[in-house]
């Protein structure tokens, strides 16, 4: 597959881990409208374990759709070699491209403002679903 995220994180944390992420490009005198949704699903070995989320998105002027020149940060503590206070999931080698827009600010709102917290239980071992 291309341009797609397989995450594996830990059962307990207590901050931001970056799950998935999307890019896609929109030209300038476009605007993109209509509610998001986004759909996945988690698998656990380990039945029990609950799951919350938030989400975010955020303009930025110039990209690159190749998901491994971006630089996701993979959580907001200082680690990975990203030693700054970023959300999980900036875009680090892109963020001084960012614009706004979406449910972004510009500014050091890398990845947009977050959306409510959404979760799910899988109960069962093999997964659950992740709509919202």
């Amino acid at each position: 597959m291309t341009n797609t995220w397989t995450t594996t994180v830990p059962l307990a944390g207590s901050d931001e881990i970056f799950l998935t992420g999307l890019a896609f490009p929109v030209p300038a005198s476009a605007r993109v409208q209509g509610p998001v949704t986004w759909q996945g699903n988690f698998a656990s070995v380990t039945p029990g374990i609950s799951v919350a989320w938030k989400w975010g998105a955020a303009v930025y002027t110039t990209f690159n759709p190749d998901y491994t020149v971006l630089g996701i940060k993979p959580t907001h503590t200082l680690a990975c070699g990203y030693q700054n206070s970023d959300h999980a999931g900036t875009p680090e080698a892109f963020k001084d491209f960012v614009t706004g827009g979406a449910r972004g600010g510009g500014g050091s709102n890398w990845t947009g403002s977050w959306s409510g917290t959404a979760g799910v239980s899988v109960c069962v071992p093999g997964g659950g679903s992740m709509p919202q």
